[in-house]
């Protein structure tokens, strides 16, 4: 199964509609988020580009959306160990996924 990431997926359930799609990349040494695959913001640090897709994501739930941020862990934490070897491997990344939905996710005023 192919997933395209740039393209907004569908939620199951009571919630049968499109979530919005928020992508946190490093490219070329600024982050960059971006909105359903459009342009959103540009970053000189991972951190601020995470707060603002995060906050960006609150901001649709608020609205009654839901939303998800997607981004590639490149972290070597974050990749997959192999004991056997000594070797912690990420070749192209984890990618992890937060999903903000409705009811689920607690927002502060």
């Amino acid at each position: 199964m192919t997933v395209d990431l740039e393209q907004p997926r569908a939620i199951e359930g009571l919630q049968a509609r499109l979530a919005t799609l928020f992508r946190v990349l490093l490219h070329g040494g600024i982050w960059q988020v971006t909105k359903d695959g459009r342009f959103y913001g540009h970053y000189r640090a991972a951190q601020p580009a995470f707060d603002a897709a995060r906050a960006a994501a609150l901001g649709v739930v608020a609205s009654g959306g839901s939303a998800d941020v997607v981004w590639n862990d490149r972290r070597p934490d974050g990749a997959t160990t192999d004991r056997a070897k000594g070797l912690a491997v990420t070749p192209f990344g984890t990618v992890r996924t937060m999903q903000f939905r409705a009811g689920t996710t607690r927002i502060v005023p």
